[in-house]
Order: C-alpha cells, then structure tokens, then sequence
C-alpha cells in the first residue's frame, strides 16, 4: 500500500503505532483489573447465594422443630394429666388397660423427643456452618475492599495515561485525516494492537510474519512509503539504527 500524496505519512504512522501499543497496553492492564475485581465480585455473590440458601434451611429446621417442641410437649403433659387420672379409676381392669396405653403412648413421645434432640443436634451444625460461611464471605468482602481500593486508585492512573495518549494520538491523526493511508492503518492496528508497524529484518524479510520481501518493497520502503508486507499485512519501517 503506497500513497504517492502523502509522502510524509509513514513518520505520522509509525508514532501513531507506538501511542496505539501504549493505549493498547494500558487498556489491557485496566481491563484486566476491572476483570479481576468483577471475578471477585462474583466470587462473593456465589457465597452469599450459598449462604442464603443454608440460612433458609436452617430457618426451615427451627420452625419444624419449634411446631414439634411445641406438640411433643402438648402429649407429655397429656401423659402427665392421664398418669394423674389413674387414681380415679375404681376399676382395676381398666386401670391396667389405661396404664398400657400411656405407657405405648410414652414410647411413642420418646421416640420423637430422640427425632427432635437429632434434629436440634441437625440445626446446631448447620448453625455453625453458616456461621463459617459468615466469616469467609467477611474476609472475602475484607479482601475485595482493600484490592477495590488499590485497583481503583490504579485504574484512575491508567485512565488519566489513556486519555493523554488519546489526546496525543488524535493531534498526530489529523495530520492524516480524511487519507486511505489512516483509514487503512485503523483497519491493519485493530488486525495486530501490539505491532501495526513492524521492521525489516536482515534487511529482507517482514519481523512481524518473517516472509521474504521483494526488491521492489524493499525499495518502497527505503523511500518512505507506506507499504504493507505481502504475507501479514502489517506496514513495514527499516530497522531502527
């Protein structure tokens, strides 16, 4: 690619492609630090989703143990009531038939109150597994608020960077505005961001793909020209001295 009406183009290029190498850099530093804070943001909501749930099914065991606290201790004091009414029983049959089933009825009560104390024993772990939870998601807000903050203050420098080097880079781009030659630069640095312009090597060949290079490119690019390597499609400079 040679543009014959622009002959000072290539000098303009070559420094748009290292403000964009920079932009390109630091842009990436940015989003990686943006990045790294939402992965940790999300590592945060996944705990307390867990944590959420857990609580829930710890508040589910309570209110069922709460209702069966409440309805065993309805039927011991039954019990109790029946035991007391024994005594005004004259008949010893039924007396005897009454103290079976009291006592069918005891077993019966004793059997849950041994669900119930597993149950208690089920919501005290679970307790203490929230609880955990509690303090991991703490430590984690912790961390975040602290790499939050470093980030931040990182970012702002990076941005404040990308602005200057924006700024930097429109000036130098409206020497060219409105030619090919920029429209088809844009198009090659967002093809390659780190190395839109790459060197002749060995004075013969493309550093970016390392194919041969004609006479005639070479030629091209001794006088200056804009020219794209054949292989890559990169724009081509001599080796810096």
């Amino acid at each position: 690619m040679s543009d014959a009406s622009a002959p000072a183009a290539l000098p303009i290029i070559i420094q748009l492609s290292k403000l964009d190498v920079q932009i390109a850099t630091l842009a990436a530093q940015k989003k990686k630090l943006e990045g790294d804070l939402e992965n940790r943001r999300q590592v945060i909501a996944s705990h307390e989703t867990k944590k959420a749930s857990r609580e829930k099914f710890l508040g589910d065991k309570k209110n069922l143990c709460a209702k069966e606290e409440k309805s065993v201790k309805a039927e011991r004091d039954k019990i109790n009531e029946r035991r007391a009414a024994l005594n005004t029983l004259n008949n010893y049959k039924l007396q005897q038939a009454a103290e079976r089933e009291i006592d069918y009825t005891a077993k019966q009560i004793g059997q849950r109150e041994d669900l119930l104390l597993g149950l208690m024993r089920e919501i005290e772990t679970l307790e203490k597994e929230v609880a955990n939870m509690t303090g991991v998601i703490n430590g984690l807000n912790d961390e975040f608020s602290a790499l939050h903050k470093d980030s931040s203050e990182t970012i702002k420098g990076l941005e404040e960077q990308l602005a200057s080097l924006n700024k930097e880079r429109a000036e130098h781009a409206s020497q060219l505005a409105g030619q090919t030659v920029l429209i088809a630069y844009n198009r090659i640095r967002d093809r390659f961001p780190s190395n839109p312009v790459v060197e002749v090597a060995n004075r013969d060949s493309c550093s970016g793909c390392f194919m041969k290079l004609g006479p005639q490119v070479i030629v091209q690019v001794s006088r200056q020209d804009v020219v794209k390597c054949p292989g890559c499609g990169r724009i081509l400079r001599l080796a810096a001295e």
